[in-house]
């Protein structure tokens, strides 16, 4: 059995649609779910469903949502890969097998915005610019690197994560494997209220960043970190 984690906070009809890209995979799948206090239904659709899930009451965020998952799915339940991916993303059928086929420690698919590039060209070399909306992580790397850091609660821990596994000589690759990213649809979709909550978040988790770099991601002097 291959696990998926998928991180939810509202937004059921995205991860509904999430889950059947992940039910459809050409290889066998079991379907983890944290959901950070939703109250769209999410949690009783997980209750119907063929998911183990964990409910929080809050939103605590994506880096304790994935330490919470990874941590079980692999010192607890002893798998040794697992494939994160956020709600508003959709699956090619073999994509997973696919990723694991690269046999890496860590690799992430290559976002589209459109459905109907959901086709595997020519394998092509491999990047070394990850992408976290759907990324295949072994219990190797995850012991080795660590959880993320929730000091940073929904920005930014992506970014550390990549650093200190670059400072180790570790690579995260981004290999051919194309998937639907619906973007910014948390913010997008979320209450207006809940949409100047997130953006207050992000900036303190930006300013953890700064003063654990000296830059925040997406600057010059973020990309010489890897230099």
């Amino acid at each position: 059995m291959n696990p998926v984690l998928i991180l939810t906070r509202n937004n059921l009809a995205l991860t509904k649609r999430c889950a059947e890209s992940v039910w459809k995979q050409d290889i066998p799948t079991q379907l983890y779910i944290v959901d950070n206090g939703s109250h769209d239904g999410t949690v009783e659709w997980c209750e119907q469903n063929p998911v183990v899930f964990w409910s929080r009451a809050e939103n605590e965020g994506v880096s304790s949502g994935w330490n919470t998952a990874l941590n079980t799915i692999f010192n607890e339940l002893f798998y040794e890969h697992c494939l994160c991916i956020g709600n508003d993303t959709v699956l090619e059928a073999s994509a997973y097998a696919t990723l694991l086929s690269y046999n890496e420690g860590f690799i992430t698919g290559v976002a589209v915005n459109q459905m109907s590039q959901l086709t595997h060209g020519a394998r092509m070399p491999l990047e070394n610019h990850p992408d976290f909306s759907c990324f295949l992580i072994t219990a190797d790397v995850w012991e080795k690197v660590g959880p993320f850091d929730e000091r940073m609660k929904l920005y930014a821990s992506d970014c550390d994560f990549h650093i200190r596994a670059h400072r180790m000589g570790i690579n995260l690759w981004k290999g051919c494997v194309p998937f639907y990213h619906e973007r910014s649809s948390t913010l997008r979709l979320a209450s207006p209220e809940e949409a100047a909550a997130i953006n207050t978040q992000a900036n303190k988790d930006r300013e953890v960043f700064r003063s654990l770099y000296g830059c925040i991601p997406g600057d010059k002097a973020y990309e010489s970190l890897f230099l």
